[in-house]
């Protein structure tokens, strides 16, 4: 239909729930948007915007024929006008039917989308759930803030926190890993080295990070490499079981072998992106129940942060554990210590199945704060700056951290 415009239907009831129709057929999706029209017209546009708007072309289209794919409006409430800095509603000059705009008005909108049209799959997912609504005119604020998934929907994590547990032999208490930093510029023997002494102290594993950058897969097979023997070496030092997780952020053409690659060499999982790889890179990815795979929220949080446009945090980090991945990246407040996100409940009831993880500004005075945002010990922390710059060196702060950890596990 016209972005900026309303169409108008004469099979209005295809796009409203009926009693007839099984819930189990349908993703039900919950919206908070503003839009210029009421909330009736706002929802059934949606509706008909992201399904099949077209029921009937005399001598080709029927209604029946479309009905089962047709999104079903379930609910409509009017909600308190959000803080301004919505956009501005624009409407086309074309000579598809538009209903008389009114003074913007916030409406909670829920969605019965069927089955069949998003078909299991992760990208069709999006397509149908966002697809174009936020390109419609008519909406000045949008917002996802619940999509209720069937459990046998996407593949799931692979590994999960008791996979994760039993891969590195840490049956309890949070995991410590340091993300290689600096992330440019740096040789791979001093990485190897970084990563060799902080496991050596204590830290139960290493990542690479995000940003790190390969001109080609035969220089990531050489850094691979480096790393491997790094943790091979910790391992034997220290007669402990250590990981190390490999940075598979990189083109679609470079990707298939550098899974090869960490397959081959034996890495104990990978870093993802699906905002930027697409969710079906991951899905794809954990069905092969390889090994655990990190979703990275490098460019999601684009996605998230803004109260009136994007998509909830809870929401995402459902759809990250749907569709395959064993560690979520928990929104940068999670965990502060002076409260903030406290009051957030972490989006997958207990026990978890993903392993949340706590980043940024991380400390060991701070454990008790952190245990209680999760709820239990089954997290990941990722700590660099306050090893790397301590007063006494990082190996020794490496120790302090894996001793206080110890310290509060349960006899």
């Amino acid at each position: 239909m016209s972005s900026g415009n309303l169409p108008r239907t004469q099979h209005p009831e295809l796009f409203r729930w009926s009693p007839a129709l099984d819930p189990a057929d349908y993703v039900q999706a919950r919206y908070s948007v503003t839009s210029v029209h009421d909330g009736e017209a706002t929802a059934l546009g949606m509706a008909m915007e992201q399904s099949a708007g077209t029921v009937m072309i005399r001598g080709y289209v029927a209604p029946e024929q479309v009905e089962r794919w047709t999104i079903r409006v379930l609910a409509i409430e009017a909600q308190a006008e959000p803080p301004a800095s919505g956009l501005q509603p624009y409407q086309l000059a074309t000579d598809v039917y538009a209903e008389q705009q009114q003074q913007a008005q916030t409406w909670s909108v829920t969605l019965a989308i069927p089955r069949v049209l998003v078909a299991g799959k992760a990208a069709q997912l999006f397509n149908v759930v966002v697809g174009e609504l936020p390109r419609l005119g008519f909406l000045t604020r949008f917002r996802l803030e619940a999509l209720a998934l069937p459990e046998d929907f996407g593949p799931g994590p692979g590994f999960g926190v008791a996979g994760i547990r039993a891969r590195l032999q840490r049956p309890q208490g949070p995991l410590l890993c340091r993300s290689m930093r600096p992330a440019v510029g740096l040789d791979a023997d001093t990485m190897a080295r970084l990563n060799r002494d902080v496991l050596e102290a204590g830290y139960h594993l290493v990542k690479d990070d995000e940003l790190q950058v390969f001109a080609d897969n035969h220089a990531f097979r050489q850094h691979v490499e480096a790393m491997v023997a790094a943790r091979d070496q910790a391992r034997a030092t220290t007669g402990e079981r250590k990981g190390y997780l490999a940075n598979l952020i990189c083109e679609a053409d470079e990707l298939a072998e550098r899974w090869d690659i960490i397959k081959t060499l034996g890495v104990d999982g990978a870093l993802v992106a699906p905002a930027l790889q697409g969710f079906s890179t991951l899905s794809m990815l954990a069905r092969e129940r390889r090994m655990p795979l990190l979703a990275h929220n490098t460019f999601s949080d684009l996605l998230t942060r803004h109260p009136g446009w994007g998509i909830e945090h809870a929401v995402l980090c459902g759809l990250y554990q749907a569709f395959g991945a064993d560690w979520i990246v928990t929104s940068g407040e999670y965990g502060a210590t002076d409260g903030v996100g406290m009051e957030d409940a972490w989006p997958f009831g207990r026990p978890q199945r993903a392993m949340p993880i706590l980043q940024g500004g991380k400390h060991p005075h701070g454990l008790p704060a952190y245990r209680a945002a999760i709820v239990s010990d089954d997290y990941m922390l990722i700590v660099a700056s306050w090893v790397d710059g301590h007063a006494d060196g990082l190996p020794a702060a490496a120790r302090a951290f894996r001793t206080a950890i110890d310290a509060q596990l349960p006899a």
